[in-house]
């Protein structure tokens, strides 16, 4: 039996195939909204990937996690006296890497940034009922470039995770 089909891989194959066809299309995209849509699409499967390839550590270690985290996996391990390598690389890039910024920017994906202040014309005018609150909608997002560096990033994360695991 393949890797693929023992511990479910396909999944995080499929959500980092998704978020490079995502960043493909936001580079190609000529309206900002769809370069919007697709930039953040590119996030949620990056992110997506990541929980999936916990899925596949949970089944590799023979763990019962229907919604595996960093914690609950480092916990699990330990009630068996194991630790996990994966986990602890990954909970260091999550505390100061690229794992780390993709959080912030699923953050910024899942809920809406905080408005600035608002700014009124002159007071004579009757312009003051207008508030001013425009700035660029993709200003928060990461750029091609970064969602191209994350993607290769966890791609080659996740392979050598893979090339390292043995038959547990």
């Amino acid at each position: 039996m393949s890797r693929v089909a023992r511990y479910h891989a396909d999944r995080t194959n499929q959500k980092l195939y998704f978020a490079r066809l995502s960043t493909l299309q936001a580079d190609k995209a000529e309206n900002s909204q769809i370069a919007q849509a697709s930039r953040e699409a590119a996030v949620f499967h990056l992110h997506g990937a990541l929980l999936a390839f916990l899925q596949e550590l949970v089944r590799y270690y023979k763990l019962t996690d229907r919604h595996p985290t960093f914690a609950s996996v480092k916990e699990k391990m330990a009630l068996r006296g194991q630790v996990s390598p994966e986990i602890a690389i990954m909970e260091q890039l999550a505390k100061s890497g690229f794992i780390a910024e993709l959080n912030r920017a699923f953050a910024s994906c899942t809920y809406a940034p905080e408005p600035p202040e608002p700014t009124f014309d002159d007071e004579q005018s009757s312009s003051n009922l207008i508030i001013k609150v425009t700035h660029s909608p993709l200003a928060w997002l990461p750029d091609i470039q970064i969602l191209r560096e994350w993607h290769h990033e966890l791609v080659s994360l996740i392979d050598g995770f893979r090339n390292e695991m043995v038959e547990f």
